[in-house]
């Protein structure tokens, strides 16, 4: 239902059984599994950007541009569809997954490690759209919440202490734009929820205007530090690659297939893997230390996340959300 107009459909949110065969199944894993793929080298191209010559504005470019030029024939094909959804989710979707998500995911990496970032991104999401959830739209808020929603604050809390007993002003710095991130990310995953929309329905709702804004900026202000040049161009196409195609299209259609096959409850819990993969592969790519503290953190984020999620391993059929 996209032509939703009042915040407090929000609320009329349906759990129902979803049957699938174990092929199908099999197939959503494999979905999630790209998903968490995708995500976790999503993290470490912001970080080898912060590290490279490119500008936050060139990343911003392929993030959006490149899919927008693939997406602009749908968004004008589907463009009376689109229209029917109510502004506040269409804006919820520009801005939750667009430049202000982008920016302060891509500068906070610049302050702190890829452990902390995968981990507050996609790790307290959750809790703010629970948050949103039960005090705008009243829906009920379950034990199993409450236990993981604890377990994910405490996690931040190992998180942000590091930053603490180091008094690092750039990591506190950092860790904050990381959840104002997730904060817009709840934001747009609330928007989409009610949209309606297909996932490159979606990605173009995104892409598009954020595109236009970031092109309207670019040629406004002409004197602009551009790195490309200084970067051997297999870098810059792997940026492009990944910012552009892998992130601005594959990343939505894999997740939403996930849900369709295994329901939101696994796929969100599965999702909860990617500061795992990130951090490991931080590791083994930046030398990033895990110190005791980012590791605890972690662990404690990833099974809040599973708890909240209310998943429970059994043969029952998987659920999903249905507005």
């Amino acid at each position: 239902m996209a032509t939703t107009s009042t915040p407090a459909s929000l609320a009329n949110l349906q759990v129902i059984p979803l049957l699938c065969s174990r092929q199908q199944r099999r197939s959503g894993f494999i979905a999630a599994i790209a998903t968490i793929v995708i995500w976790s080298t999503y993290f470490l191209s912001l970080r080898s950007s912060a590290l490279s010559p490119l500008s936050v504005l060139e990343i911003s470019l392929f993030r959006y541009v490149i899919p927008a030029v693939l997406l602009c024939p749908l968004l004008i094909k589907r463009w009376s569809k689109i229209t029917e959804v109510a502004w506040p989710y269409l804006l919820g979707m520009i801005a939750g997954a667009g430049l202000p998500f982008f920016l302060c995911s891509a500068i906070a990496m610049s302050y702190t490690p890829v452990a902390q970032g995968s981990t507050l991104v996609p790790g307290v999401a959750p809790l703010f759209v629970t948050a949103i959830a039960v005090l705008v739209f009243k829906q009920p808020f379950e034990r199993h919440k409450k236990i993981g929603l604890t377990a994910i604050f405490i996690g931040v809390l190992l998180l942000l202490a590091n930053s603490f007993s180091q008094s690092s002003s750039q990591q506190l710095l950092g860790q904050a734009m990381f959840l104002c991130a997730s904060l817009l990310w709840a934001v747009f995953t609330l928007s989409t929820r009610q949209s309606g929309l297909s996932p490159l329905e979606t990605a173009a709702v995104i892409t598009v205007p954020n595109a236009l804004i970031l092109i309207i900026y670019t040629w406004l202000t002409p004197n602009h530090n551009w790195g490309a040049g200084h970067v051997p161009i297999s870098e810059l196409l792997s940026h492009m690659l990944i910012q552009g195609i892998i992130v601005g299209l594959l990343a939505s259609c894999c997740y939403s297939f996930a849900i369709s096959r295994l329901g939101a409850e696994l796929s969100s819990a599965l999702g909860s893997l990617t500061p795992v993969l990130a951090s490991l592969l931080a590791f083994w790519l930046f030398a990033e230390n895990l110190d005791p503290l980012t590791i605890f953190g972690i662990i404690s984020t990833v099974i809040g996340v599973v708890i909240a999620s209310g998943y429970k391993p059994s043969k029952a059929p998987a659920l999903h959300l249905k507005e």
